[in-house]
């Protein structure tokens, strides 16, 4: 029998008693796309569900070969990307107060969220310049 990568990692998984939650965790997948790959694998009669009221199973697959070409057993994490739209006068208002008053007041006075004021300042890449002015200054005071 051939599997995926990701059959493979679950049908060893299944073999280690692994939790179904545990199982998901490792390989970075919902609980719905579990399923669905149990459910491939059970049909396929690789592994059958015990009776028991927990998800156990049953592996009967000896041996299998694995598809190098299939996708992935673990998927690298996916990281979102809020984009942020700035207009030109709270960009020259955060640029000419950031690092002057706190990022609180910022926010307050454009009328915006914290979280929102945070990604315009990142989108601005002015985060990475208050960690350089602040890691400056750390070891400014270190050398006194």
């Amino acid at each position: 029998m051939i599997l995926t990568k990701r059959e493979a990692a679950v049908i060893e998984m299944l073999r280690g008693c692994e939790t179904r939650r545990n199982i998901a965790r490792k390989l970075n997948i919902r609980m719905h796309e579990l399923d669905s790959i149990v459910s491939e694998l059970e049909n396929q009669s690789a592994i059958q569900r015990m009776k028991s009221e927990n998800y156990e199973y049953r592996v009967f697959l000896g041996t299998y070969e694995v598809d190098e070409n299939s996708e992935q057993a673990v998927m690298p994490k996916k990281t979102k990307v809020i984009e942020v739209s700035i207009p030109e006068e709270y960009e020259n208002y955060i640029r000419s107060q950031y690092g002057l008053i706190p990022r609180r007041e910022i926010a307050r006075q454009l009328n915006l969220n914290k979280v929102t004021l945070n990604l315009m300042i990142m989108n601005l890449g002015l985060a990475d310049k208050e960690l350089v002015q602040h890691n400056n200054h750390h070891s400014f005071k270190q050398s006194q």
